[in-house]
C-alpha cells in the first residue's frame, strides 16, 4: 500500500489535474494553496451558472458543507450532476452534519442523488449519517474521541450502502470501502488547533482522486497532510506558524518522508 501511495505523489505532480472545489470561505485560501503545493490546479467556482461546465472538465470535484448557503447548495447539486455525467470523481466533506439538521438532510439527499466516490468526516459526523445523534458544534464528541469503535461500524455501513469509500478523520484516520479497512497514523495533535486542516485534507483527497483509485486516494490525502505537518513541526512554535509552514511542507514532501512520518496499516 505504501508503495502505491508514494507513486500517487509523483503522478499528481506530472498530471497536474484541475480540482474544482465548492467549499467554504473560512478555508478556501488554505485549500487552494494546499492543492497548488502538491501539484494540482485549484478552481474555486461556485456560481450556479458556471459550476456544471467547470466540473465537466475537472479531474475531481470537492463538495464541502462548511458554511453552507442557498447558492452553494444549488451549485453543489448542479456540479454533482455534471460530475456524474462526465464520470468525474467526487468527494463529499460532511462538515457539520452532526450539529445541523439542514446539512445532514442535504448530505443524505446528495448521497441518494449522486453516490459520491469518497465521503469524509470526523467520527461524530460519520456516526450522524447513520444514527440519530446531535453534537453542539463541528468538533468530534468526547464519546467518539475516546475511540469506542462505533464510528467504524457506521463507516462500513455507509460505504456498503452507497458503494463509496469513507474516511473518518481523527487522531488516526480510518478509511474503508465496506470491506477493506486502512488506518493512517501520523501527523501532530497541533493540526487540530489550526482552522481548516480538515478541509485541506478533503481537498488533497480530491487531488489524488484525479489520479488514483478511491481507497488509495483517500489514504494518500490523509497521509500527505500528516507527513507534511510532521516534517515542518521542528520549525514551528504553535498553530499560527504551523499553518504558514504547511504549504512548504506539502511542496517539499518526498516519498521517503511519507514513509518516515506515517504508518499505513491494512486492518483485518
Amino acid at each position: 500500500m505504501k508503495k502505491r501511495i508514494c507513486m500517487l505523489l509523483e503522478q499528481l505532480r506530472q498530471k497536474q489535474p484541475l480540482v474544482h472545489c465548492i467549499t467554504n470561505p473560512i478555508s478556501i485560501n488554505d485549500c487552494a494553496n494546499a492543492l497548488l503545493a502538491v501539484g494540482a490546479r485549484p478552481m474555486m467556482a461556485e456560481h450556479p451558472r458556471e459550476v456544471a461546465g467547470i466540473t465537466a472538465h475537472a479531474g475531481a470535484l470537492l463538495l464541502n458543507l462548511g458554511n453552507i448557503t442557498d447558492v452553494r447548495m444549488e451549485s453543489m447539486q448542479l456540479a454533482g450532476r455534471a460530475a456524474m455525467q462526465a464520470k468525474v470523481p467526487v468527494i463529499l466533506d460532511l462538515v457539520g452534519v452532526a450539529c445541523s439538521d439542514l446539512r445532514r438532510e442535504f448530505a443524505l439527499h446528495l448521497l441518494e442523488q449522486m453516490h459520491p466516490t469518497v465521503l469524509r468526516g470526523n467520527r461524530t459526523e460519520i456516526r450522524a449519517m447513520q444514527e440519530q445523534i446531535h453534537a453542539d458544534g463541528v468538533d468530534v464528541s468526547r464519546e467518539d474521541a475516546a475511540d469506542t469503535g462505533a464510528y467504524l461500524n457506521a463507516a462500513r455501513q455507509l460505504a456498503a450502502r452507497y458503494d463509496t469509500v469513507v474516511l473518518t478523520s481523527g487522531a488516526a484516520d480510518d478509511v474503508t470501502d465496506g470491506q477493506k479497512h486502512v488506518r493512517v497514523l501520523g501527523g501532530t495533535e497541533l493540526l487540530s488547533h489550526v482552522t481548516g486542516t480538515g478541509c485541506m485534507q478533503g481537498a488533497l483527497i480530491a487531488a489524488y482522486l484525479a489520479v488514483g483509485a478511491p481507497l488509495e486516494a483517500a489514504v494518500c490525502g490523509a497521509a500527505v497532510l500528516d507527513a507534511a505537518a510532521s516534517a515542518v513541526l521542528p520549525g514551528v512554535s504553535g498553530p499560527g506558524s504551523l499553518r504558514s509552514a504547511l504549504a512548504d511542507g506539502l511542496w517539499n514532501l518526498l516519498p521517503e518522508q511519507l514513509c518516515k512520518y506515517c504508518e499505513i496499516e491494512e486492518q483485518l
